[in-house]
C-alpha cells in the first residue's frame, strides 16, 4: 500500500461518513438514464395511442351500428303509418252491404226539353251517401259492382223516353211513346264503377210529361217513378 491510500484508509476511519456519501453521476451516464427514460415514455405513449385508437374504432364501429339500427327503426315506422293510414281508409269506406240507395218524386214533372237530367227529390234511403237529390246524380263511393233500377210513368197518351248514363256513356235507355192509360216504362243496368264514377238518369225528348208519384191510384206507398241503386259487390 502506498501513501497515497494509507491516506486514503486513514481519512475514512476517521470520517466513515463521508466516505459512504454516493460519488456524482457522469455526463455520459446522466445522458444514457435520459435516454432511458425517454424510450418509456415513447414505448408508453405508443401504447396508450394504440389503446385510444381501439377505443375510437370500437366507438365509430358503434356509431355506424347504432346509425342503422335508426334507419331499420325509421323504415319500419314509415310501413306502419302507411299500413295504419290504410287500415284506416278501409275502416272509413262503406261496407259492401252499406251502399244502396231509393230516391222517388221528380222535382220537374213537365221535362222541356231534351238531355235534361231526371232529378227524383224525395229519398227514401241512401246508405252510403251516394245519391244527391239536388242534382239527381249518383256518385259511386266505393269501387264494385252496382245494380241500378228507374221506373218512369207518363201521363196517358204522352211520352217518356230515358237513359240512364254511367260515366258520361249511356248503357241503357227506354220509352213509352203516346200510350192510353198508366202505363210506367221501367229499366235497370248492372255496371262495374270506380270509386267517385257518376250516374244519372236523365230526359231524351223535349217534351216529356211525367206523372206525380201517388197520383195511380190511393195507396200512399205508390212510387211509380223512382230512381235507386245497391252495391253488388265490392272491391277493396
Amino acid at each position: 500500500m502506498n501513501n497515497q491510500q494509507k491516506y486514503f484508509v486513514l481519512f475514512c476511519t476517521l470520517s466513515f461518513a463521508f466516505c459512504d456519501e454516493p460519488r456524482f453521476k457522469s455526463r455520459f451516464e446522466y445522458d444514457e438514464q435520459l435516454l432511458e427514460k425517454m424510450i418509456r415514455m415513447e414505448f408508453e405513449y405508443a401504447q396508450w395511442e394504440k389503446r385510444i385508437n381501439e377505443t375510437l374504432g370500437k366507438i365509430e364501429k358503434q356509431r355506424t351500428s347504432i346509425q342503422t339500427d335508426l334507419e331499420v327503426l325509421r323504415n319500419d315506422r314509415e310501413e306502419f303509418d302507411k299500413h295504419v293510414n290504410e287500415k284506416m281508409q278501409q275502416l272509413s269506406k262503406p261496407q259492401n252491404s252499406t251502399v244502396l240507395f231509393r230516391a222517388r218524386k221528380v222535382a220537374d214533372y213537365t221535362l222541356s226539353t231534351g238531355n235534361q237530367i231526371i232529378i227524383f227529390s224525395e229519398v227514401l234511403f241512401n246508405v252510403g251517401g251516394g245519391y244527391n237529390s239536388a242534382t239527381g246524380k249518383f256518385t259511386a263511393p266505393v269501387t264494385g259492382t252496382y245494380l241500378f233500377t228507374v221506373s218512369l210513368c207518363p201521363r196517358s197518351g204522352k211520352s217518356i223516353f230515358y237513359r240512364i248514363v254511367v260515366k258520361e256513356n249511356v248503357v241503357v235507355n227506354g220509352h213509352s211513346f203516346n200510350v192510353s192509360g198508366y202505363l210506367c216504362v221501367s229499366g235497370n243496368a248492372i255496371v262495374q264503377l270506380d270509386a267517385n264514377d257518376v250516374v244519372y238518369v236523365k230526359s231524351d225528348y223535349s217534351s216529356d210529361v211525367l206523372l206525380q208519384s201517388g197520383l195511380l191510384g190511393d195507396n200512399s206507398d205508390a212510387e211509380s217513378n223512382s230512381f235507386s241503386g245497391v252495391l253488388l259487390h265490392g272491391i277493396n
